[in-house]
């Protein structure tokens, strides 16, 4: 997001294209290793954060008021992936003279500001689809704008590898809405607190975003926006089908279920995103490399920050779903016992997600970004059309088993995929992993009944996590650090991303 501001015109052009133009050749190995480690700090910090107001929230607010949580990170989530409308590709890109700034901008508004008041007009009829009050749906209105718009900036921060400012304002978002969210519901306890406590985020962010890029462009039509069409509109509508599989969990979960059940749902997913925070920022880091490589040298990069994922969220992952009992009962409390085993189901979820999210970038670097992109499209179709089914069973649980069995069939596509494009196995990948997944999980079954108070639960789910660990490494799955720092350098200028890739340069 960072960009010099002034009168138009091509010197102002100029000046903003070698401003922009980042560090030479011989300093972008250092600066893109800084990087790597700014926003390895960033996630480390917002996990943080994430888990501690979860653990909070989860304590003052009953099922039911924390479903908001749910809605609040839908909208923190869409924003993200979708808000800049694909316009920041081309920003990271090059493309980022005072006509484009402007244009860029004024497109979003044109979308963004009917599509939120629309979405708030519609929810504040009568009691609205979800129940929510007018305050509840303003202030998540409001804040899919505000996020919205502050895709763009982020985008110049990206481009100018100007991490250290982006984390420092993200990290700091993150922790305004975590206490705030935290005060309200422990002040007021009213089903808004949450949702305001995001709009405050957003409103504390956005003009420190435009300070950072001294943002001085105004909305301004110009004719030939790459918008709609092209990478960028693939990579965009890739996006949108992402957010809306995971929407399904609050949006279609919240007209199936009770809103305790959508709470419940909410909050098991919360958990166990922790796990798989660090994937997207390790794909963000090395996207530079990918970029740029060949297919064979692609697969090679992209194999080390695999590896990497598994050595770090796996055994994560096994203490979820081995320990979800104790953890649940002594960490959140008793009220939550009923969530145990959507947490196990959302644990194997996390799994998946951990090569699904990760190979996003290898897939549109080297497959059909069409291809690519209908089969996210798919797998969100599917997942609303089979969810409705299922729950005429299964209850709210329909939600998880459906995201379990669409995800493994698109990982299983994914994999024949790259075998047949470089000879590369996503799944022969996860074995080892898998393995010492397996062994903890029948090793924490054995001693998780020693689990009797909080102390004894930490023990045992380290136990349990050095297991998996172990026999991860003595299979073969660890990773050389030394080879992943020097990948993660090898980056080129122009191909940053925001929390998976965007587009590479030259696309």
């Amino acid at each position: 997001m960072n960009t010099e501001a002034g009168a138009s015109g091509p010197r102002h052009d100029q000046q903003v294209d070698a401003e922009e133009a980042g560090p030479g050749v011989g300093d972008l190995s250092g600066t893109a290793l800084r990087g790597a480690g700014w926003l390895a700090i960033r996630q480390g910090v917002t996990a943080l954060f994430t888990f501690a107001g979860i653990v909070v929230l989860s304590a003052l607010l009953p099922p039911a008021d924390f479903a908001l949580y749910g809605y609040a990170t839908t909208v923190i989530l869409l924003a993200a992936s979708v808000g800049d409308l694909g316009l920041g590709a081309a920003l990271i890109r090059g493309d980022s003279g005072d006509r484009h700034l402007k244009g860029s901008f004024a497109l979003q508004l044109v979308f963004w500001v009917p599509v939120c008041a629309t979405i708030a007009a519609v929810g504040s009829i009568g009691d609205g689809v979800f129940g929510f009050s007018l305050a509840t749906i303003s202030a998540l209105s409001a804040a899919l704008l505000l996020l919205s718009l502050q895709t763009l900036p982020t985008a110049l921060l990206e481009r100018q590898l100007r991490f250290s400012t982006l984390v420092a304002i993200e990290t700091a978002q993150r922790l305004i809405f975590v206490t705030v969210a935290i005060l309200l519901a422990a002040t007021s306890g009213s089903q808004s607190s949450i949702p305001i406590a995001i709009l405050i985020a957003a409103a504390a962010g956005y003009p420190v975003t435009l300070i950072a890029t001294g943002w001085r462009w105004f909305p301004q039509f110009v004719r030939g926006e790459p918008i709609f069409r092209g990478f960028s509109s693939d990579w965009w509508q890739a996006r949108i089908a992402n957010q809306v599989s995971y929407a399904a969990y609050p949006l279609l979960g919240g007209l199936l279920f009770a809103a305790a059940d959508v709470g419940y749902m909410v909050w098991a997913v919360a958990i166990t995103s922790v796990p798989a925070l660090l994937a997207p920022t390790v794909a963000r880091a090395v996207f530079p490399a990918i970029a740029r490589a060949s297919d064979d040298e692609k697969a090679r990069i992209y194999r080390q920050m695999f590896r990497g994922v598994l050595l770090l969220g796996v055994p994560l992952v096994a203490i979820i779903f081995t320990c979800a009992e104790p953890l649940v009962r002594y960490v959140f409390g008793e009220r939550w016992l009923s969530a145990v085993p959507l947490l196990r189901l959302e644990s194997v979820t996390t799994l998946i997600g951990l090569a699904l999210t990760t190979v996003v970038p290898l897939l549109f670097l080297t497959l059909s970004e069409k291809k690519v992109k209908w089969l996210m499209v798919m797998a969100a179709s599917a997942t609303w059309l089979l969810v409705p089914v299922l729950a005429l069973i299964m209850s709210y649980r329909a939600v998880s088993v459906t995201t379990i069995v669409v995800t493994a069939t698109v990982l299983v596509v994914v994999d024949l995929s790259l075998r047949r494009r470089l000879d590369y196995s996503l799944l022969s990948e996860m074995v080892p992993a898998t393995i010492g997944l397996l062994a903890s999980v029948l090793l924490g079954f054995v001693i998780v009944g020693l689990a009797d108070d909080l102390a004894t639960t930490f023990l045992v789910a380290g136990a349990i996590g050095l297991a998996q660990l172990a026999v991860n490494i003595v299979l073969g799955g660890g990773v050389n650090l030394r080879s992943v720092l020097r990948l993660i350098s090898e980056g080129r200028r122009g191909a940053t991303v925001e929390s998976s890739p965007t587009v590479p340069a030259g696309s």
